[in-house]
């Protein structure tokens, strides 16, 4: 009958699992932070696609309405709406590049830690084979061993 083993005798592959729980966490919060990344960066696209289309509705109203005729003041506070407007849009353009790049830094690491994860499990695999395997030798050693009383035995 086989013994239980001691905590020092632990097959490899139960040693290893810590482990492959480690890189699964990590990969699955790699994941997250890539997809926080991702939301992130495209409703701040999805802002500077509205910041533009204001603009671009406030420059053709202000061209229409300086071929209308147009006071100097009115004129002035479309041109300085118009500059406020553009420094927006350059703005975002600006978070827009900052997040594109967080979102490719990102899926690197979210792309590192999946190569870990799976080489992590094949390498748990590995054990488990070789556990197995050392387990049918031990359980044929047995077997061998008790034919082999029974045969003396008799």
């Amino acid at each position: 009958m086989p013994r239980e083993p001691r905590e020092h005798e632990l097959r490899r592959s139960k040693r290893l699992k810590p482990v492959e729980r480690f890189t699964d966490e990590a990969e699955r919060d790699c994941a997250q932070r890539l997809a926080g990344a991702q939301r992130r960066l495209a409703e701040a696209e999805r802002r500077h696609r509205e910041l533009r289309g204001y603009l671009e509705e406030y420059q053709n109203m202000f061209a229409q309405r300086g071929r209308a005729g147009m006071g100097v003041s009115g004129m002035r506070d479309y041109q300085t709406f118009i500059a406020r407007l553009t420094e927006g849009v350059q703005a975002q353009q600006g978070t827009v590049e900052q997040l594109s790049a967080e979102c490719e830094r990102e899926r690197a690491q979210w792309l590192e830690a999946a190569v870990r994860r799976n080489a992590v499990g094949k390498v748990v695999a590995q054990a488990l084979s070789e556990d197995k395997k050392a387990e049918e030798r031990q359980m044929q050693r047995e077997t061998d061993e008790r034919a082999q009383r029974v045969q003396g035995a008799q």
